[in-house]
């Protein structure tokens, strides 16, 4: 699905519903030193908008039975290539971690991603700590599967 059928099926699947929150608790430490285990955040859903790049995003998968929060790396549309050095690329720019330092892919991440390279991204990218239950687990996460996104206020380092 392209950018502007994606904006399309949401703004069409959503215009009826309210913008609405949804209150919850982080659970884990797979985004630590940007959300905390036992953090109260407050998710926006569907209904108030799209998400954007770095927001976090509250979504379920079939494999899990509670909420996962993580951040928004790369949108639908977008595309991805892995360096020489293992190197994560969107839309040809370097990712950087939250503390300014590249995102290296490690092994199975690299393997997973790779099967995206070059491709319009058809889901959202999210991504936690390397070794962490993501995209590089997942795949690309639909929109049908978001409950809601948290609004970043500031970008991190190096974005």
């Amino acid at each position: 699905m392209n950018l502007l059928a994606l904006s399309v099926w949401l703004l069409i699947g959503f215009a009826d519903e309210p913008c609405q929150t949804i209150e919850t608790t982080v659970s884990g430490d797979s985004m630590e030193g940007i959300l905390w285990n036992g953090q109260k955040i407050t998710a926006y859903t569907r209904a108030c908008g799209v998400p954007n790049r770095y927001d976090h995003l509250l979504f379920t998968h079939p494999s899990k039975p509670n909420a996962i929060v993580k951040q928004i790396w790369g949108m639908p549309g977008d595309t991805l290539r892995i360096g020489d050095k293992n190197q994560l690329f969107i839309n040809s720019v370097e990712a950087k971690t939250p503390f300014g330092r590249p995102y290296i892919l490690i092994r199975l991440a690299r393997n997973k991603l790779r099967m995206l390279e070059g491709k319009p991204l058809e889901g959202y990218l999210v991504l936690g700590h390397p070794g962490s239950e993501d995209s590089t687990r997942f795949g690309l996460i639909p929109a049908k599967s978001v409950l809601g996104y948290v609004k970043r206020d500031e970008p991190y380092a190096g974005n």
